[in-house]
């Protein structure tokens, strides 16, 4: 006789425990800013999404995917995405780190390891050790998701981390590799640009100047290729573009040839393309600046110091060009000190430094900026 009431509390436990399962409800937000609602996502490909919608399978191109919205996020993932928006990659590393543990997906928790890898490469700064860090745990990542969605960003922040790691030879290798791929798998045209300007980079940082030259003329070849075929990374190109130029630019610097470097820059003041005017101008004052020297005649850090101003007003992106621009506006104070720019000096200096690590966090003139901060 008690048997039936026992099986009705079983039953009762079992619908209860049916009901309280989220239903998965994501979604796809594509390149033409459409949506796509209502999925199970079971396969996130370097070719594209798969899943079900209702009792109907479903494939999105890879080339029309810009992000995926997972239904039922832990919180520590909603925590981490709102952290990486303001600029707070330490804490957004943290609670991708907690968003892993929180959720039984694979693929929630193979997303989370990539924006805590993602998150951890922003916050490295100068930090070598925490450099090398992130370039095995994305290493580790790619391994384990060789055939991912996010498998080129990966290889690209891996390259990053490598190169600010200081370990150039790894970090050549694995953005070579990621534009081999680009072009052998059909990642887009937007990865083998990113690839060629990352690459330059690092031959910069490497000091191989004149590798680093032609590899950023490189870069810029490629943008002009991809722009001809207009696509939603159009804007993204033009920004590589603007990188490659002042990267080209840099490499004079790097040589110590500054008056080739301030002709350089002045040549871009010249052009139509206000990105490339302001980081003109940003470039020809670093050049002025860094050709005057520690004890460089007051005239000439006052001549950087209206480069700098124009950059920051032409500047209509507010980009890079305006980070520089304040850095090095920051240093022109310091180097005039108060005989020549009164006793408010180092508060004004402090503002500048302050303005490039708050309103441009990932910029590696915000770790410049923090360094004058510490100082």
């Amino acid at each position: 006789m008690r048997i039936l009431p026992i099986l009705f509390a079983a039953a009762t436990l079992a619908a209860s425990a049916v009901a309280q399962t989220p239903k998965i409800n994501d979604a796809i937000l594509k390149k033409d800013g459409s949506r796509v609602r209502g999925l199970e996502i079971t396969e996130f490909l370097l070719t594209g999404v798969r899943g079900k919608r209702g009792a109907d399978p479903f494939e999105v191109p890879a080339h029309l995917v810009a992000a995926i919205e997972w239904s039922n996020l832990p919180d520590a993932f909603i925590s981490g995405r709102a952290s990486m928006e303001r600029g707070d990659f330490r804490t957004a590393t943290q609670m991708f780190g907690e968003a892993i543990n929180q959720t039984e997906r694979p693929l929630v928790k193979a997303d989370a390891e990539f924006f805590l890898i993602k998150s951890a490469v922003s916050a490295i700064g100068a930090d070598k050790g925490a450099a090398a860090t992130a370039a095995a745990r994305a290493k580790s990542w790619i391994a384990a998701n060789a055939n991912h969605w996010r498998t080129p960003e990966a290889l690209f922040l891996a390259g990053r981390a490598e190169r600010l790691a200081g370990t150039g030879g790894a970090a050549a290798t694995t953005l070579r590799e990621l534009d081999d791929r680009a072009l052998r798998e059909g990642f887009g045209a937007i990865w083998s640009a990113r690839a060629k300007s990352e690459l330059a980079l690092t031959l910069l940082a490497d000091g191989k100047t004149s590798e680093a030259r032609s590899a950023f003329q490189a870069a810029s070849s490629a943008v002009d290729s991809a722009l001809t075929t207009p696509s939603p990374d159009d804007a993204e190109l033009k920004v590589l573009k603007t990188q490659a130029r002042v990267g080209e630019g840099e490499t004079f610097l790097g040589e110590k040839e500054f008056a080739k470097a301030e002709s350089f820059f002045r040549g871009l003041t010249t052009g139509n393309e206000p990105a490339l005017v302001a980081a003109g101008h940003a470039g020809e004052g670093q050049a002025i600046f860094l050709a005057a020297g520690p004890n460089g005649s007051p005239n000439d850090i006052r001549r950087a110091q209206v480069c700098f101003a124009k950059a920051s007003v032409t500047d209509i992106a507010s980009g890079e060009a305006s980070a520089k621009a304040n850095y090095y506006l920051g240093r022109c104070l310091t180097a005039l000190g108060a005989e020549r720019e009164g006793d408010t000096w180092k508060e004004r200096a402090t503002a500048y430094f302050q303005i490039v690590v708050t309103s441009y966090p990932s910029s590696p003139w915000a770790t410049e900026a923090r360094l004058e901060l510490a100082k």
